[in-house]
């Protein structure tokens, strides 16, 4: 709602606060540093708390915003106020908490779960651009932003109040793969895996973190870019347009195919053969590439931002296990969207600095050749969180899957 409809508030929002439209961007960069902050702090309240009451707080803070952006007046620190509050209130209904809830679910099936269930974040940017368009041309931007915030609190915030549940066990079922244990369990027990402070002493987890950093930052700097560098090229407008849909069709697909695939292969292989491409993606668009080329180039920079809503908390969920999944997922998708903040940034100041898009290209492969390096070096999930729990699985697929969540 903030994020993929920003470009179309962008020139009404410039003639009314009489700026720049690089100080207008600045909020959504805004944003993102929230984000970053507060990820780690909204998975630690689904952890301990359950995700339907704080992920219900958060689309109501949503709605209060986009609200708010209807009354705007200048000065322009009152938008990015609104932006700023976004991040810190609303963050509860960014993929971090929906992630844990299918990782409650799901694990057997985990990857394919939260490939289908990220889908909805490509859907929403897909369509939220043409819907914000539309309610501009009829009632103005002022009446679109109001427009906007009738749809988390007319469509999300009933799905969520009345139909989510945060645990199978909640409606008597349980986990995908788990059988229910001959004897009741005497008592609750938390999920098997590390704690935070377990966690943040772990090579593993600081890897990760410097993996989506980079792989958003080069991934989302190119992207947001895409549109100017072809149109510089002399690629028609419509054309370059069509290359930016197809990179949202891409991620699409690609959160589904990414989810079926580290289901049945061992998942940061499949990360890095995802990363790979968007290497490889970069490098077309180096090298000049327009039409075909440039197409393709978008989509296998798709296929790799796929990844992060459903390849990131599916790889901390097998590392780390559930205890603290919500939190430490929080602090990966912190990383990525600080990556996403400094990519678009760095691009920018690139081409300003040199006139061409060139030197951000070249620096932007040589990191994800590097992320691609540094995926092949995760090692295998480790077994000991294990320990803490008995497991119950009547599957063997996994065989070095530790966190399988024990029937209660």
């Amino acid at each position: 709602m903030l994020v993929y409809t920003f470009g179309v508030f962008a020139k009404p929002l410039a003639a009314e606060f009489k700026s720049s439209r690089g100080s207008i961007a600045l909020a959504v960069s805004l944003l993102d540093l929230m984000v970053t902050f507060t990820a780690p702090g909204a998975g630690r309240l689904v952890d301990r708390y359950g995700a339907r009451g704080v992920i219900v707080s958060s689309l109501l803070a949503l709605v209060a915003c986009l609200a708010g952006l209807s009354f705007l007046q200048p000065p322009v620190w009152h938008f990015y106020a609104l932006y700023v509050l976004a991040g810190l209130l609303a963050v509860a209904s960014a993929p971090v908490t929906y992630g844990r809830v299918m990782a409650n679910w799901f694990d057997r099936k985990r990857g394919l779960a939260l490939g289908l269930a990220s889908t909805g974040v490509g859907l929403g940017a897909f369509i939220t651009p043409s819907l914000a368009q539309f309610l501009i041309g009829k009632a103005g931007w002022r009446g679109a932003y109001m427009g906007l915030a009738a749809a988390p609190l007319l469509i999300a915030v009933p799905v969520v109040g009345i139909f989510l549940r945060g645990t199978p066990e909640e409606v008597g079922l349980l986990q995908d793969g788990a059988t229910a244990p001959s004897t009741p369990a005497p008592r609750a027990e938390p999920p098997a895996g590390m704690k935070v402070s377990e966690a943040l002493r772990t090579r593993t987890f600081w890897q990760l973190c410097g993996i989506f950093f980079g792989v958003g930052a080069c991934v989302q700097g190119a992207i947001a870019h895409l549109a100017p560098l072809l149109t510089d090229r002399g690629v028609s407008g419509q054309s370059a347009a069509l290359a930016a849909s197809l990179f949202g069709v891409a991620s699409m697909a690609g959160r589904v195919g990414n989810g079926y695939l580290v289901d049945r292969f061992f998942a940061p292989r499949v990360a890095a053969a995802l990363f790979a491409g968007g290497a490889a993606g970069v490098a077309i668009l180096w090298s000049g590439g327009t039409g075909y080329a440039a197409f393709l180039a978008a989509a296998l920079l798709g296929f790799a931002m796929g990844a992060e809503a459903d390849v990131m908390p599916f790889l901390v969920s097998r590392y780390f296990g559930m205890r603290s999944m919500a939190e430490l997922y929080g602090c990966a998708f912190g990383s990525f969207t600080l990556g996403n903040a400094t990519g678009r940034y760095l691009f920018a100041a690139g081409f300003d600095a040199t006139g061409s898009y060139a030197t951000p290209l070249t620096c932007a492969f040589a990191v994800l050749v590097l992320a691609v390096i540094a995926t092949f070096a995760l090692g295998k999930y480790d077994k000991r969180p294990a320990a803490r729990k008995t497991r119950t699985a009547s599957y063997a697929p996994f065989k070095d899957d530790l966190f399988l969540s024990s029937a209660r």
